[in-house]
C-alpha cells in the first residue's frame, strides 16, 4: 500500500510538473511598410474616409492562418505582432500615403463633408497548402471594395485578389508571402480608388 501511494504521489508531481513548465517559445511576425515616405499634400485631393476594414473570423487576431483542403490550422510558434486586421490596415494608409497623389485617407473621425467612403471586406487571408503539407503554401489575399457617396449611393465597386507563393514551407518564408501579396493587393487596390474617386 505504501508503494502504491508512492507511486501515486510521484505521479501527481509529475504531472504537476508539465503543467507548471514553460509553453513553446513564439516567434512574432509583422508585414507591410509601416513608414511610408512623407509625401507633400495636394490642396484639391479628395479624402477617402476609410471605414472599418471587415476580416475573416479565422483571419482575425494574431493568429497565422493556414488551409489545406477543407481544413484550418494556424502555424504553430508563430504569430502577428498585433491583430492582423490592424496590421493590414496599417499597410492599407501606409500605401495610400507612398502612392496616393490625387487621393487622401482619413479615419471616420476626422471625415470630410464632400469625402467618399471606402468600404472593404476582405474575404481571404491565408496561406494555403495546396499540393500537400510538406510544399511550400501559396499566400491569398482578395476582398470586394466599394466606394460610397455622400448620399450612400454606391459609385464603384470591384474585386481583388492577390497570390503569392512561399519560396519554402518555412515560417519566414510565409510571412514574407503575406507581406509581398498584401503589398501587392494594397498597390492595386489604392490605383483603383485612385482612378475611381475623383
Amino acid at each position: 500500500m505504501i508503494r502504491s501511494l508512492a507511486a501515486a504521489t510521484t505521479a501527481m508531481l509529475l504531472a504537476g510538473c508539465s503543467l507548471l513548465s514553460s509553453p513553446d517559445p513564439v516567434a512574432l511576425y509583422r508585414f507591410g511598410d509601416m513608414d511610408p515616405p512623407s509625401t507633400a499634400p495636394v490642396a484639391d485631393r479628395t479624402v477617402v474616409v476609410l471605414n472599418a476594414i471587415d476580416f475573416p473570423q479565422g483571419a482575425s487576431g494574431d493568429r497565422i492562418l493556414t488551409t489545406s483542403g477543407g481544413q484550418v490550422a494556424y502555424l504553430a510558434g508563430a504569430r502577428w505582432i498585433g491583430p492582423a486586421e490592424q496590421l493590414y490596415r496599417g499597410a492599407l494608409e501606409a500605401e495610400f500615403l507612398r502612392s496616393g497623389q490625387s487621393v487622401g485617407v482619413s479615419g471616420r473621425r476626422e471625415a470630410p463633408r464632400n469625402g467618399v467612403t471606402l468600404e472593404l471586406d476582405i474575404v481571404s487571408f491565408e496561406a494555403r497548402y495546396l499540393d500537400g503539407a510538406d510544399a511550400p503554401p501559396v499566400v491569398v489575399i482578395a476582398g470586394r471594395a466599394r466606394l460610397i457617396g455622400t448620399d450612400r449611393s454606391v459609385q464603384a465597386e470591384s474585386t481583388f485578389i492577390s497570390q503569392q507563393p512561399a519560396d519554402t514551407n518555412r515560417v519566414s518564408s510565409v510571412v514574407a508571402a503575406f507581406d509581398s501579396a498584401s503589398a501587392a493587393f494594397n498597390r492595386d487596390l489604392v490605383a483603383w480608388v485612385e482612378a475611381s474617386a475623383r
